[in-house]
């Protein structure tokens, strides 16, 4: 299992957009449709199953679980598959190429507006990861200064969310800026090579920008625009015929909550070794996550508060969904 995680990190070691690319996105996107695909369900004996797993700090509890053997231990032998971006392993979970996956709940809206039968089977983790880095040297000083700028999102993101609201807080729209769509590697390469001023992303692709360009960089943090979720779902099909799976996996986490709790020193290591990032920097963003697993209890009213920002976006009518089918209904009976 710690074989699978490292292989999966050696791919991180080169900053190149292309091999990114290729170590990470292997499916084709499934956001626009509901994925048909039919799920392939294992035995119930020695079951073997694929986490599509993010590049983010709010993968904290994700981490660790794989890293200490808390799902071996439960019986779960877990296979980790990297992606630079939530979105891009919520695609693999869509197409029935992972069992599960975790991200913040916005891309989980997304796919649920979009006719996806998945389930949240519980969240990990409170977090204010989203955020702007912009170029001083590109005359960016404060938020007004992003008028005409050339900015880069991932549509379908907690990022992307967090750009909109962003926009409106400082009383400017969509229109008033540039933007471009890519993923997150290729912000960062963008941003250093100067070929856009901005980009709105997650930890630790802000760390990335910082790092390579610290006098030039500027970064605006969310405050109280935007408080996320870092999620975990599965194909509800999946769930239905394996609930000793999800059960597995919720004490994998619920041990690795106490872990990171009693121990955020080894903890810290083992984000650094997923994501790259020096401890120094951790310990500084430390304090923007808080690993608490269980069902959040107000994640129906983010998810509800997003989807009708999706719903004015798309300037659909289409009612909203009841987002409480989507939630594992063990979880809902548990009170979690």
């Amino acid at each position: 299992m710690r074989h699978s995680l490292n292989h999966s990190l050696e791919s991180l070691k080169t900053y190149s957009s292309s091999a990114l690319l290729l170590g990470f996105i292997s499916i084709t996107l499934c956001l626009g449709v509901s994925c048909t695909k039919p799920v392939n369900i294992p035995p119930a004996n020695n079951i073997k199953i694929t986490y599509a797993m993010p590049i983010t700090v709010a993968a904290i509890p994700s981490y660790v679980a794989l890293e200490k053997g808390f799902w071996k231990e439960e019986g779960l032998d877990v296979q980790a598959q990297m992606f630079s971006s939530g979105r891009q392993a919520l695609d693999a979970l869509l197409a029935n190429s992972a069992e599960v996956m975790s991200v913040s709940e916005t891309p989980l809206m997304h796919a649920i507006l979009q006719g996806n039968k998945i389930y949240i089977v519980t969240t990990v983790a409170r977090h204010q990861e989203v955020k702007l880095i912009a170029r001083r040297d590109k005359g960016i000083q404060s938020p007004g200064d992003l008028r005409g700028k050339r900015i880069a999102t991932l549509p379908g993101t907690n990022s992307d969310y967090f750009m909109y609201e962003f926009l409106r807080k400082n009383s400017m729209t969509i229109e008033d800026v540039k933007v471009t769509n890519m993923n997150p590697p290729d912000m960062v390469t963008a941003f250093v090579q100067g070929n856009i001023d901005a980009y709105f992303a997650w930890e630790p692709h802000i760390y990335y920008g910082l790092k390579q360009l610290p006098q030039q960089s500027i970064v605006f943090p969310p405050n109280d625009l935007y408080h996320g979720r870092h999620c975990v779902a599965m194909n509800q099909e999946f769930v239905r015929a394996h609930p000793d799976v999800v059960e597995k996996l919720i004490r994998g986490f619920q041990r690795a909550e106490r872990f990171v709790n009693e121990k955020p020193d080894e903890s810290m290591a083992i984000v650094s070794k997923v994501t790259g990032m020096e401890i120094d920097a951790l310990k500084s963003l430390w304090s923007e996550y808080k690993v608490s697993v269980g069902l959040d209890s107000e994640l129906l009213q983010i998810l509800d508060r997003e989807a009708s920002w999706a719903r004015s976006v798309s300037k659909s009518s289409a009612p909203l969904p009841n987002f409480r089918d989507y939630i594992y209904p063990q979880a809902k009976a548990a009170g979690q």
